[in-house]
């Protein structure tokens, strides 16, 4: 069935509007605008050499996508609280305040891969802790932890901290090389609920070993972000790079 014919302009103005929005959107994440304030249609225009109706596209694609809201008389802001998430080290939120909830604790035979990467026999018995980690009172991620059995009494404790990894820390742990990986999902209904988005909704998922600094493994996990709330932030070279040779980070932008 032969596609309908779209007019040449408004393939050309659609281009644009996503252009900007794609512009509009790494500024947003970046919080270069003060306050969360955009600047008016007239500015935006001047700065992308955009006509008020490309603008006016960008920002309802914005819309679209939750990051800003129009407040009649006043202006557009951006109402996303994305995390920046630095892949530079292990480390938590940045700001703002988080929480775990931790939601289940388990002792269940350990799968293979469980007990592959957490190093134990096979068939033996390891801890499982299900927690939602919140910031500002808002759901972020929802988490599934496996750990050595022996470590378990202390994860268990996962309600007291802000931030996850300080529970291996609190019981005398220190962190060191962690295995990290990173893809796209959906969420279920379960996940859905736990995270207050619709079922079908784009997630981050994070799959990780945490290991202390001799390299031995104290936790391996899966966790289900909201995509709505994080943005990762890195650096990269153009060629491997030996692990003791560091790369030079240069600030996002200059301090005023």
């Amino acid at each position: 069935m032969p596609q309908p014919r779209i007019d040449p302009r408004t393939q050309r103005r659609s281009r644009a509007a996503r252009r900007v929005r794609d512009l509009l959107r790494a500024a947003i994440i970046h919080e270069e605008f003060p306050a969360g304030a955009l600047p008016g249609e007239a500015e935006l225009m001047l700065s992308f050499s955009a006509s008020r109706q490309v603008v006016r596209d960008a920002l309802a694609l914005l819309r679209d996508e939750g990051l800003v809201k129009r407040v009649q008389g006043t202006g557009t802001f951006s109402v996303a609280s994305k995390v920046r998430h630095d892949f530079g080290h292990l480390h938590g939120p940045p700001r703002t305040v988080a929480s775990n909830r931790v939601l289940g604790v388990s002792r269940e035979t350990a799968a293979p891969r469980v007990a592959d990467r957490l190093q134990i026999p096979r068939d033996s018995t390891c801890g499982v802790v299900e927690y939602l980690t919140s910031l500002d009172d808002e759901p972020y991620y929802v988490c599934t932890a496996y750990v050595p059995l022996w470590l378990l009494p202390a994860v268990e404790r996962g309600s007291e901290v802000a931030e996850w990894y300080a529970v291996y820390e609190a019981a005398g742990h220190e962190l060191g090389v962690s295995d990290w990986a990173v893809e796209a999902t959906l969420a279920d209904e379960l996940v859905a609920g736990l995270l207050d988005i619709v079922p079908g909704a784009p997630l981050m998922l994070f799959e990780r070993l945490i290991r202390d600094a001799a390299g031995r493994p104290l936790e391996y996990g899966v966790s289900r972000v909201r995509g709505d709330r994080i943005a990762l932030i890195t650096q990269l070279p153009r060629r491997d790079l030996p692990l003791e040779v560091p790369v030079p980070r240069q600030p996002l932008r200059e301090e005023v």
